[in-house]
């Protein structure tokens, strides 16, 4: 199409979005009279749909490669799949710092900042989880939790699991049945909230630390640190992150869950926490027994 076919054709539409008109043909180059009309006053929602067909209309004419229809597109979602490895990775994470906390405490006296590395270390990890900024004094593992982009997950998860809702009450017919589908649904809400809301809590529990800004220095937060502290923060992981992990991933049923242990404990072998580990040394003595 040569330059002037396309100015003829964008004034084309342009001029029949503006006014609808009773005759146009551009090969006899007839256009109807109502064009030379007063235009009418235009609505703002009609101001909104013009605006943005200029945009297509400019890049017809001018060759440039901009779609429009991209304005419109939904982001896509991030795979089930990956959404529930990367859950199941924090809750590993969860378990394996709480552990390395309890164990420091029970060494003797919390003095050195090689001792209080758990503490930072759970610190640190949730709010890269959450917001992908990394403080001073983090370890690999916190780089790792950074890339998870839980948030991101944890709303791809509640999109899923919508889906997966709407179509079974469509074919669930028993009132007992619908009543359990709910409960579950209110489970699965509440704990894709919570964790959220733990991760942040280990983050801004003494105030020393949020969410929103950078992390203060690690110096900082080690010099303020305490068995108190470090005994509450292994309490939110035990008691509010590891089992809002659990029902997020028993939601999507035993089989995506074993298939995504079953990844992790290939992928990320480093990652399984004590109890995983001896859950699987005493299958296989079970094993050799028989």
């Amino acid at each position: 199409m040569t330059v002037a076919q396309k100015w003829l054709l964008g004034i084309a539409i342009f001029l029949t979005i503006l006014q609808p008109c009773k005759s146009f043909s551009i090969l006899d180059r007839r256009i109807s009279t109502t064009l030379t009309k007063p235009l009418q006053k235009i609505s703002p929602h009609r101001r909104k749909f013009l605006k943005i067909a200029s945009v297509s209309f400019g890049s017809l004419l001018i060759g440039e490669n901009v779609n429009a229809i991209s304005l419109f597109e939904k982001e896509e979602r991030r795979q089930l799949e990956l959404c529930l490895v990367n859950i199941l990775r924090v809750r590993y994470w969860s378990e394996n710092v709480a552990l390395k906390i309890q164990q420091k405490i029970d060494e003797g006296p919390v003095t050195s900042d090689v001792n209080k590395g758990p503490y930072l270390e759970a610190r640190l990890g949730a709010k890269a989880a959450l917001t992908k900024k990394v403080g001073g004094g983090a370890n690999s593992q916190v780089y790792n939790l950074a890339s998870f982009q839980i948030r991101g997950c944890i709303k791809d998860l509640e999109s899923y699991y919508s889906d997966y809702y709407k179509n079974e009450m469509k074919v669930i017919t028993k009132a007992d049945e619908k009543g359990k589908l709910k409960v579950q649904k209110a489970l699965f809400d509440n704990a894709a909230i919570e964790i959220i809301e733990s991760l942040a809590e280990l983050v801004e529990f003494d105030g020393l630390d949020n969410v929103k800004d950078p992390s203060p220095r690690s110096s900082l937060t080690l010099a303020q640190y305490s068995d108190t502290k470090a005994l509450f923060i292994k309490r939110i992981l035990l008691e509010k992150t590891l089992p809002t992990c659990d029902t997020i991933l028993i939601s999507f049923g035993r089989e995506k869950r074993q298939f995504v242990e079953s990844y992790v404990e290939r992928t990320y072998s480093n990652e399984l926490p004590k109890s995983v580990q001896q859950k699987k040394l005493g299958i296989v003595a079970d094993s050799s027994v028989k």
